[in-house]
């Protein structure tokens, strides 16, 4: 492996040191779409790119703020099954759908409590540059579109509204390890973002927004089987607190 391979994962490996992170109002980040499949260019045997199915959780840790100067911690647990589809040049396109399946905002007056709502989001990605053996790193580009629809009840039993999109660009950079037909890919993702949200709190419709509009943290997406399988890992540090994880298939 050439030196800076050995400092691209190595940076990577450090920033997973323990801690969490993302969001919007929306739900989770993680793994891009298409970095299961982008260490293809190492394995002869891999073929032509292919369509990936998969199933991911998330779990986000952030706060809101409204525009009544409300400031409301939030904590969402979501799922979500995707569908991935390579596009020539380098890019994928990535459909998601699922549900926001419980958390809570919490107001002055306690928990307003979130129910099952519906999560959506489309993404495309692009390969910058792939990595071609081991002297090269990965550096992929993504660009997000999510929404998520839910309701919220208060501490008094009353119900309202919750609706949030957010759009997003992130970077990851990383290195690809091989060992026969796996490969592990560690990766440090840079984010940007930002999206409205509207609520209703103590009858007043409310538009609210993230208290960060970025987010940094490690990650990692690991092809087995010659990418027919893969099994990703993403993570914030710096800005919303957040952790994702999913398992995808490649037919």
């Amino acid at each position: 492996m050439s030196p800076r391979a050995l400092v691209a994962t190595a940076l990577a490996l450090l920033a997973a040191w323990p801690r969490e992170g993302r969001a919007c109002g929306v739900s989770a980040s993680g793994a891009p779409a298409g970095i299961c499949d982008a260490s293809d260019v190492l394995d002869e045997k891999a073929g032509a790119a292919r369509n990936r199915v998969g199933l991911s959780y998330g779990y986000t840790s952030s706060i809101l703020f409204f525009s009544n100067d409300l400031r409301t911690p939030t904590e969402r647990n979501a799922v979500m099954a995707s569908f991935e589809h390579p596009m020539p040049r380098g890019w994928t396109l990535e459909l998601g759908a699922g549900s926001l399946v419980s958390g809570f905002l919490l107001t002055p007056v306690g928990k307003a409590t979130f129910s099952p709502g519906v999560l959506a989001d489309v993404s495309l990605s692009h390969v910058i540059v792939a990595p071609r053996g081991y002297a090269r790193p990965l550096l992929l580009l993504s660009f997000s579109l999510a929404g998520v629809g839910s309701k919220t009840t208060d501490p008094a039993g009353a119900s309202a509204d919750y609706v949030a999109f957010d759009f997003s660009a992130t970077a990851a950079l990383g290195a690809s390890l091989r060992a026969g037909p796996h490969v592990f890919t560690p990766f440090l993702a840079v984010r940007l973002y930002g999206g409205p949200v509207f609520w209703t709190y103590a009858g007043s419709s409310e538009i609210g927004t993230d208290a960060y509009k970025y987010s940094v943290g490690p990650g990692f997406a690991l092809a087995l089987f010659h990418s027919r399988v893969g099994v990703s890992f993403g993570a914030s540090l710096v800005g919303e607190k957040s952790a994702k994880a999913g398992v995808s298939v490649a037919f």
